[in-house]
């Protein structure tokens, strides 16, 4: 049989408890009000007091017992007979009152529960009436009508409470000078990405925030929302109300997960099995063959991949400068070399993986917005937290990067460098933090990837956009006999071995494409690498220095630029997620080597020329040698100018640069790309005039 407690009961093991650690900061409340007037406790030290019984009868019953510890808190501070909004908050909930979303039932309606997830959408802080004042025009008596907290219309008094007169017969006047107001917001909580099972989809749940509790939180938040779940009835046609109830939270208190991956839990079991991982002498190796070994081959992707997982370390400097730590990487390919299984397999197992296509996706919903929406039966301006923003210190995979428009595209510059999203629109301005890595995929312009074409001319991305990424992977599906041999024996094994198990060597098959390390202990081991900031030794500083001069003095002539400080701090990013992903403190050799490796891969994939490296391959529309291209040709096409009136022919053109030592398959691509850009104009067939 239930325990029930009378008021006095509660109310004198309330003033026991406060009395015993409490005091002091009741007083002071009392004494700062009301620029204070919450105290916090935690329900275990109320377990530690009173054991199990009452504080499970203040979580069944939250309303009429907070009510009473609010009233000993006035009592204390000696102002008892005042109506002071002093506030008792709870927190450090337990299970099994600490819920998600998707398992709250109508049994939990009026209880205290914790409701864990990220924050979707915050409105601005609005005053909202508690308590109205109306006053009688014929007597002048003033009557106070309680205000349903539910409710969004103003309820007014049937008649005068003094001369009894109803409301027909005589007229109340609203006092707003005399009315009591309370601060108010309005968050909507959605359900965490590595909580959902399978294709679930997020469930959100609104909640209403009070007096000191408002403007804390900002959209992308991860919070723990302690309340009294209450519902009011849905409307149902013509205004009457429905029998089917729609959900929302009175929130009593708020914890902000500020830590990455608080929600990775690590038992001390947990902690020894990842120590005893990171001392295998191939523990690096180890991690990479746990990324996606269904798909073959992509080794060095794989370990650009794992890098990313780990991310660098984010710095603040003294200035208030920050820089960043998380690695973004660019995958650009041939269709069918499963990129997309890449993207998947990473969001899914980072801790706070989000995964998105471009096509169906706007820069609204990548970032951020203020969008208008109803908020207790009246339209307002809000704050909806987009892809990046949710997924704060984690990994944002979106794909098909080419697909999406080019005003959407313009929205990602500051989310990449400055990892903040910066939102001004309908009276709200505010800047939200988009700390996560940034793993995008993008399809060739022309269906395949060319070898010889600069990138940021094969796929829809501006080059400032292109040049942010830390690493970019060309993905190319050339024929060769051995490769495709063991491309497809891999993928017949793979789907053998994904069918019925009828014997020993079947099971003996499926083995060799399980991953080294579970997904579960993947994410965990990540979990507590992230907690390391390691610190670059000298070996490492010199090693990264050195390779930064040798690319640097490459170029094939004084004026290309091979590689840019930008390059530079990937370099130092990639070191420290590979001492990180060590478990390290520091940033030794082996990890810069490391780093040097997977750079002068991507840079020989994608920025190399004749000479050397040339980094305006990535980071410009143009690179040197074009450029250099270019201007010869308009100075060509205006010394011609005088003697070809009408224009110069295009044989005189090829001719004149072939004696400068240029093929002529270059610089008719080049004409082409100056008639297209307005360089140069043809007055008529086969002839160029400059602009």
């Amino acid at each position: 049989m239930a325990v029930k407690y009378s008021e006095s009961e509660i109310k004198e093991n309330f003033k026991t408890f406060f009395e015993e650690g409490y005091s002091a900061e009741i007083m002071k409340i009392g004494d700062h009000y009301p620029d204070e007037m919450s105290l916090e406790i935690s329900y275990q030290e109320m377990v530690l007091h009173f054991g199990d019984t009452f504080p499970r009868y203040v979580l069944d019953h939250p309303k009429y017992t907070l009510e009473l510890a609010e009233a000993v808190m006035r009592e204390m501070m000696g102002r008892g007979d005042e109506d002071l909004d002093v506030r008792l908050r709870l927190n450090g909930i337990p299970s099994p009152r600490n819920k998600i979303i998707r398992d709250l039932r109508a049994v939990d309606l009026t209880k205290f529960l914790a409701i864990d997830g990220l924050v979707r959408k915050a409105t601005e802080v609005r005053p909202r009436i508690s308590k109205a004042v109306f006053q009688c025009m014929r007597c002048g008596g003033k009557t106070v009508v309680e205000q349903d907290f539910s409710s969004h219309i103003l309820e007014e008094p049937v008649g005068c409470g003094s001369c009894g007169k109803d409301g027909k017969k005589t007229k109340m006047i609203y006092l707003l000078e005399e009315s009591e107001f309370k601060n108010y917001q309005n968050l909507e909580l959605q359900e965490t990405p590595e909580g959902l099972r399978g294709g679930e989809q997020p469930q959100r749940l609104k909640g209403w925030v009070e007096d000191d509790l408002v403007g804390r939180i900002s959209p992308g938040d991860r919070i723990t929302m302690n309340g009294i779940l209450d519902g009011y009835p849905k409307t149902a046609r013509g205004g009457a109300k429905s029998r089917n109830f729609d959900i929302f939270m009175r929130v009593n208190s708020i914890e902000v997960k500020e830590y990455e991956y608080e929600e990775v839990e690590l038992s001390e079991e947990d902690r020894e099995e990842i120590r005893k991982a990171s001392e295998d002498p191939n523990v690096f190796q180890n991690l990479v063959r746990s990324i996606a070994p269904s798909i073959h081959g992509m080794n060095e992707e794989k370990i650009g991949l794992t890098l990313q997982l780990f991310g660098g370390v984010r710095k603040s400097m003294p200035d208030g400068q920050k820089i960043r730590g998380d690695i973004h990487i660019l995958m650009v390919g041939d269709p069918g070399t499963a990129k997309s299984q890449l993207l998947r397999y990473i969001a899914n197992l980072s801790p706070r993986g989000m995964y998105t296509s471009g096509k169906g996706s706007t820069g609204a919903g990548l970032t951020a917005a203020a969008i208008k929406d109803e908020v207790m039966g009246e339209s307002r301006w809000i704050l909806e937290a987009g892809t990046l923003v949710l997924a704060d210190k984690g990994i944002a995979a979106v794909d098909e990067l080419d697909k999406m428009r080019e005003e959407d595209r313009s929205s990602m510059h500051e989310a990449m460098e400055q990892q903040t999203i910066s939102v001004a629109k309908a009276g709200i301005n505010a800047r939200l933090n988009a700390r996560c890595a940034l793993l995008g995929a993008a399809n060739p312009r022309y269906g395949r990837f060319e070898e010889h074409e600069n990138i940021s001319q094969q796929i829809k991305l501006p080059a400032p956009l292109i040049s942010r990424f830390d690493l970019i992977f060309a993905i190319m599906d050339r024929p060769d006999k051995k490769k495709d041999l063991d491309i497809a024996r891999h993928i017949l094994k793979v789907h053998h071995a994904g069918e019925v198990i009828s014997n020993e060597k079947e099971f003996e098959v499926e083995k060799r494409f399980e991953p080294k390390f579970s997904k579960e202990l993947m994410r965990k081991y990540i979990a507590h690498a992230k907690a390391i900031k390691p610190v670059m030794t000298d070996e490492c500083m010199q090693k990264l220095e050195d390779f930064f001069m040798e690319i640097r003095g490459s170029g094939g002539d004084s004026e290309s630029i091979p590689i840019t400080a930008r390059q530079l701090e990937s370099l130092i990013r990639l070191a420290e997620a590979s001492a990180r992903a060590h478990l390290r403190e520091k940033v030794i050799a082996e990890d810069a080597e490391r780093a040097i490796k997977v750079t002068r891969y991507f840079l020989n994939q994608v920025a190399s020329t004749e000479g050397g490296f040339d980094i305006d391959l990535v980071a410009s529309d143009v690179s040197h040698s074009e450029r250099t291209l270019l201007n010869e040709i308009s100075k060509i096409i205006r010394n011609m100018a005088e003697l070809h009136e009408d224009g110069v022919p295009e044989e005189v053109v090829l001719k004149e640069a072939e004696e400068r030592g240029r093929s002529r398959t270059q610089v008719k691509k080049e004409l082409g790309r100056m008639s297209r850009n307005g360089t140069v104009y043809q007055p008529s067939s086969g002839k160029y005039k400059l602009t």
